[in-house]
């Protein structure tokens, strides 16, 4: 039998992948509670606001986040060129991305766009979304949306996307959401529009506010074991079970806490924290005792 041989990963593929996964790590952390995440495990939120881990995505990962910004403008561009409707992706009062906020501006999220005249809909405005994902993800949309029809699809394709597309709603005052879903570079798409659950946005809601109104409590988690499946590829699996120690920084230290603004004050030293300053902590720091 023929000896098979085992090629070597090309060398400037992989001085490429090092550069961005580098480049990452050197970023600033969010400064806000993401309501994209909302429907995430509230203990996972909790620990990603006050940045009790550095940030590291593979370069695989960080290939795909590119691929769905990218992925985003193709689709807004088609989009736009469709006669009968319009596509904003910007909010005309500030020139930005469409942004909505709660609990002093600590909780944070940003819609990808607005949509007037919606055939289906023409009346009512459609918080925009759009996803980018890969063949299989995509191909389960589709067939979740010719079971069960399109209001249905999105909360069993994606609960996280649904509970997003319900916090953007209930914060911007829309009824309506149509999310865009499209397969890496954009070759085919496909759409579902959700309409607004209001009692299940605001507990959700509630839920991010909590944490911020109670920073130093620790909030639930979803499973009481890390092997369960949405605990093993958390990244902050080793702190939540087994007790790792947390980064020391402004954020996990008892004496910060979150005003409106939204800013952080140390209770100590009676002095607004900047985002630099969050990150470098002091030497009079006390790690919060949910954390312990």
């Amino acid at each position: 039998m023929a000896k098979i041989e085992l090629t070597e990963r090309d060398g400037l593929l992989a001085a490429a992948d090092a550069e961005m996964e580098r480049r990452e790590v050197g970023k600033p952390p969010r400064l806000h509670l993401g309501m994209s995440g909302g429907g995430y495990c509230p203990r996972r939120q909790w620990y990603g606001w006050l940045w009790v881990a550095p940030r590291s995505i593979p370069a695989r990962g960080l290939c795909a986040i590119d691929d769905g910004n990218r992925g985003e403008d193709v689709v807004a561009a088609r989009l736009q060129a469709a006669p009968g409707s319009s596509l904003l992706t910007r909010d005309p009062e500030t020139g930005r991305q469409f942004e909505v906020v709660d609990a002093g501006g600590h909780v944070a999220g940003h819609m990808d766009g607005v949509v007037y005249g919606h055939p289906s809909a023409p009346k009512t405005p459609h918080v925009w979304e759009c996803k980018v994902v890969n063949q299989r993800k995509f191909d389960t949309f589709r067939k979740l949306k010719a079971k069960d029809g399109e209001k249905a699809t999105l909360r069993q394709w994606d609960f996280v996307y649904w509970v997003q597309a319900q916090l953007y709603m209930l914060h911007g005052g829309y009824t309506r959401h149509w999310t865009t879903v499209a397969s890496a570079g954009c070759r085919d798409w496909d759409g579902c529009r959700t309409e607004f659950v209001r009692d299940e946005a605001e507990y959700l809601a509630e839920r991010m506010r909590s944490m911020v109104e109670n920073v130093g409590e620790l909030p639930e988690r979803v499973a009481e074991t890390p092997k369960a499946p949405d605990c093993m590829w958390c990244d902050y699996k080793d702190i939540c079970h087994e007790g790792a120690p947390v980064a020391r920084n402004c954020r996990t230290c008892s004496f910060a806490k979150p005003i409106d603004g939204p800013q952080w004050l140390c209770t100590k030293h009676k002095h607004y924290l900047d985002a630099g300053e969050q990150a470098a902590g002091c030497g009079d720091y006390s790690k919060r005792e949910a954390m312990a």
